[in-house]
């Protein structure tokens, strides 16, 4: 009997620990699911932060555009926003934004490089120029000219594009590393169609690149004076460009944009979210165009 009563008691407690066993498996599993349904939508509340970030940079892109016929870095937009919380003692997790808008014809489109009848000698010319200034290989300038007269041929042909998706893309060719990456993303980009380089935000480099004759030392006191006193208008350009002894005939140059990157992060709960989009502002007040929006590591 004793023998019986110890059996029954050794089986009673297995039953009771496989259940609590099983329980505390279910509960487990629960908080895991509350976890991964609290992470998903603070996760989704960022996606809206973001995209609500982005839509109050196009305003303020639409105000100056309404305002001014001139961009330049002393405007509202290129203020970056630092690290704000935009709640305060509301019950919900704090919720942080920070962000910058970028001049993206502040840059050299590599989309001048090409089009759909055969590369563009003149833009492949001023792109050797802008990699010898940053100590690259000049031979790259062709084979990436190669590669967007594909990408232009195969949108016309309606095929997916092959290096008109971003900056990366387009410099997907031999020879160009992860160092010489990194090293042309600040001073290229890709935009959908031919655009000029705007002299009031175009970095010296890119300057001494777009204008034949100029030199780097020149180009940097230029940007220099041009960031006290913004160039008004193309005028202005040719006169400062005089003064450095360089004809601006031949160069490609503005002094407004169209297209703009806005760039954001936010913290929302345990959710961190950072993306950017490309912007074009409309003529007319129209608000401004997001072409693509990309969420980035």
């Amino acid at each position: 009997m004793k023998a019986q009563r110890g059996s029954a008691v050794l089986m009673a407690m297995l039953i009771v620990a496989a259940v609590a066993t099983l329980v505390a498996g279910a509960m487990w599993q629960q908080n895991a699911l509350m976890r991964e349904t609290a992470a998903e939508a603070a996760h989704a509340q960022a996606r809206w932060l973001i995209r609500g970030a982005i839509d109050w940079a196009g305003v303020i892109l639409r105000e100056d555009g309404r305002t001014s016929s001139v961009d330049h870095r002393g405007e509202p937009w290129a203020v970056p926003l630092a690290d704000t919380r935009l709640n305060e003692n509301d019950g919900r997790a704090p919720a942080y934004i920070a962000g910058f808008v970028q001049d993206e014809q502040a840059k050299l489109n590599l989309r001048n490089l090409a089009s759909s009848q055969g590369i563009e000698r003149k833009e492949i010319e001023t792109f050797e120029r802008l990699l010898g200034v940053l100590g690259l290989n000049t031979a790259l300038a062709e084979p990436i000219a190669r590669r967007m007269q594909q990408a232009l041929a195969a949108a016309a042909q309606r095929e997916p594009a092959l290096a008109l998706a971003s900056v990366e893309e387009a410099l997907r060719v031999e020879g160009v590393d992860a160092q010489a990456l990194e090293r042309l993303r600040e001073f290229v980009t890709v935009l959908p169609e031919r655009t000029r380089v705007n002299a009031n935000t175009a970095a010296a480099e890119v300057l001494a690149a777009q204008v034949p004759g100029l030199g780097v030392s020149d180009a940097r006191r230029i940007a220099a004076g041009r960031d006290s006193a913004y160039f008004r208008d193309l005028a202005e350009v040719r006169a400062r460009l005089a003064q450095a002894a360089v004809p601006a005939n031949d160069a490609d140059l503005a002094v407004a944009t169209r297209y703009f990157s806005v760039e954001g992060m936010v913290t929302y709960g345990g959710a961190r979210l950072r993306a950017r989009a490309l912007l074009k502002r409309e003529a007319g007040g129209a608000p401004p165009q997001m072409l693509t929006l990309k969420e980035l590591e």
